[in-house]
């Protein structure tokens, strides 16, 4: 009789075991992620052999994700299994931009991978870019801008003024979004720094260095349908 209550006692505690587990369970499987959204913009203009910037926005929720774990964009002609595959970086706010040139005419699908907080989420756009033959026909004319860039010496552990002087068909363009995008050559983590209208189509800011070496700089320039930006190499000196 003693081993029956034995055996009775164990499987009670069994069966109790066995319903705590599924009750923690259910309340840990219970907890579904809210959903991810990424959507692709491109920034300039889709002609032959100009280069633009491609860009995703990625959101959960209304909750912006500042910190995906790999974001690439994926570059492939219609109709071809060939592909790019493109590490872009995170420009803050949400957002994750790649520079890349499109050096022939056609149709491309452009796809953002995108891996954050345990999902992945791959928004698709298809662009097409004109060949030369088609410049003439462009509905909008084609504009000349330029950019002068400035700075002072350069030192680490000091900030250096930035200033980049843009014109468009000659003449002072103000008003503008204006960034410096600075990262040490050879790293792929880049900073952005947004400069100041100091008028008539001058832009300036402070830009701070904590290390010496060898700097990319990138002068990007927005104003409606104007996109354009200029790439130099400075040194910043101990």
């Amino acid at each position: 009789m003693k081993k029956i209550y034995m055996v009775s006692a164990l499987i009670i505690m069994l069966v109790g075991c066995q319903q705590k587990e599924m009750q923690e369970d259910k309340e840990v499987n219970s907890a579904v992620p809210e959903s991810m959204e990424a959507s692709i913009a491109i920034k300039g203009s889709l002609d032959q052999g100009k280069e633009v910037i491609l860009e995703t926005t990625v959101k959960q929720g209304d909750q912006l994700v500042n910190e995906a774990d790999e974001v690439l964009f994926e570059i492939r002609k219609s109709g071809q299994d060939k592909r790019e595959m493109l590490d872009a970086k995170n420009t803050g706010s949400g957002k994750y931009q790649v520079m890349h040139t499109f050096t022939e005419q056609g149709k491309y699908i452009v796809v953002a991978h995108v891996t954050a907080k345990g999902l992945h989420v791959m928004p698709e756009k298809e662009i097409a870019i004109p060949g030369h033959e088609d410049e003439g026909a462009s509905i909008h004319p084609r504009s000349d801008v330029s950019i002068e860039f400035q700075s002072n010496p350069v030192k680490a552990g000091s900030s250096s003024i930035f200033a980049a002087t843009v014109e468009l068909d000659g003449k002072p363009l103000t008003n503008a979004d204006v960034n410096f995008e600075v990262w040490k050559d050879g790293s792929d983590e880049s900073h952005f720094t947004k400069a100041e209208d100091d008028g008539d189509g001058k832009y300036l800011n402070k830009v701070s260095f904590t290390e010496a070496g060898t700097y990319k700089v990138q002068v990007h320039v927005e104003k409606d349908e104007v996109h354009e930006h200029q790439l130099q190499t400075i040194q910043v000196n101990k």
